[in-house]
């Protein structure tokens, strides 16, 4: 298990197999946090927590240009790796990472994520609240695409 931390890009890159209570403790001493509320306290791993959606982590439309993970290694169900290097989320094509975050390992899972973290006791931008529906229904449409993304990745 291992976490090499990035202060400048406010980055670390974490182990999956660490829990969110290991993370917080390994950034304790650079006056680091992930900032989500019990991670101090918390058993449940990096990956297991990106799987089920990052349950307390700041909702993204509080900072639209912040992002959660930046990068990320998975390993797919087949063996096979896919890496995605950090980099600002505008700056790259489709977003492979969210067939990560929030997939409950559908498609593999996270060996090691580049994630961003924040100075402790530092106010962070909010835009205020945003009305619209942040977590709608999975269409039919949308299930069955991600069906035909599941049957390929294991063709």
């Amino acid at each position: 298990m291992s976490l090499w931390l990035d202060e400048k890009s406010l980055l670390a890159r974490i182990d999956g197999s660490m829990t969110l209570a290991e993370v917080e403790g390994a950034l304790a001493p650079s006056g680091m946090t992930l900032d989500v509320p019990g991670a101090e306290t918390s058993p449940e791993t990096v990956a297991a927590w990106l799987a089920g959606g990052a349950r307390g982590a700041r909702d993204a439309w509080l900072d639209p240009a912040d992002h959660l993970v930046a990068g990320l290694d998975l390993r797919l169900h087949d063996g096979r790796r896919i890496v995605v290097r950090p980099a600002p989320r505008r700056a790259v094509g489709p977003d492979l990472i969210a067939l990560v975050v929030g997939m409950g390992e559908r498609f593999g899972k996270v060996e090691q994520a580049w994630v961003r973290v924040h100075p402790v006791g530092v106010k962070r931008p909010s835009v205020g609240h945003v009305a619209i529906e942040l977590d709608p229904a999975v269409s039919e449409e949308e299930a069955r695409l991600l069906d035909a993304m599941i049957a390929q990745l294991s063709a």
